[in-house]
């Protein structure tokens, strides 16, 4: 096929769709798949589906799509820009939508044709259920074949896979504490000693729930300014002081 000094000079081969004649102009241009030149790539789009007219091949209906969708590009690119619009506000690239289908369409055609190539390489393999003869049939084993710690060992393992195939399921109940409640206790308690310690505090707590809504609560004072916190040393028992008797 001759075409335009623009254009390219091609035979006709086999292709699977408008993104595979869009990527095969490209790459026998040598174009930035992220800079097409909209114009020239739309002209040579349109010379092949008029070529492939003139020899009365039959032409899929997505071609002629892809060809409405350069167009319509191309025509944006020709549209005069808007000078009131700052720069931050300019309509994204048009073609941004085009080479996000182009980039994807190639990273599926590449692994298309790896395991193309894979299928090829590997030979084909034919799997057959087990079988037992006829003239072998199974019997038990004499006694003395097997040891009772090597019995044990294999109840041992097909009771774990037995669990793993229906595990254990259980139900948890959580209680939730009041941090209002846990603030207003802890309150009571600073007014009456002054200084407590947080880890005493604890030792009347049986629930995770409690413990974490006593450090909520020693949070929430100290953000009122009504308690004051003192740690002696790292990872140690924190001192809690009523700070409103300070005149803070």
């Amino acid at each position: 096929m001759t075409t335009k000094d623009n254009d390219l000079t091609l035979d006709l081969p086999n292709f699977t769709g408008p993104l595979d004649l869009l990527l095969h102009l490209i790459r026998s241009q040598k174009i930035d798949i992220y800079d097409i030149p909209i114009a020239k790539i739309t002209g040579q789009y349109l010379s092949h589906l008029a070529k492939w007219q003139e020899l009365d091949l039959q032409i899929a209906g997505e071609y002629f799509v892809m060809a409405s969708t350069l167009l319509r590009i191309k025509s944006q690119y020709l549209l005069p820009k808007n000078d009131f619009v700052e720069p931050e506000e300019q309509i994204e690239d048009p073609r941004s939508e085009l080479v996000e289908q182009l980039v994807q369409y190639s990273v599926f055609q590449k692994v298309s044709e790896y395991f193309k190539q894979r299928n090829m390489q590997v030979p084909i393999t034919v799997a057959k259920e087990p079988s037992i003869a006829k003239q072998k049939s199974i019997e038990p084993l004499p006694l003395g074949e097997i040891t009772s710690d090597q019995l044990a060992n294999t109840f041992s393992l097909i009771i774990h896979r037995f669990k793993m195939r229906q595990p254990n399921t259980g139900s948890i109940e959580v209680k939730e504490t009041s941090i209002e409640d846990m603030t207003n206790y802890l309150s009571e308690k600073i007014k009456k000693v002054k200084k407590v310690s947080f880890f005493a505090c604890l030792e009347s707590f049986k629930t995770l729930d409690q413990v974490i809504s006593l450090f909520l609560a020693v949070l929430e004072l100290c953000r009122h300014h009504k308690l004051s916190v003192k740690q002696s040393h790292d990872f140690g028992d924190l001192t809690l002081e009523n700070e409103q008797d300070d005149g803070k």
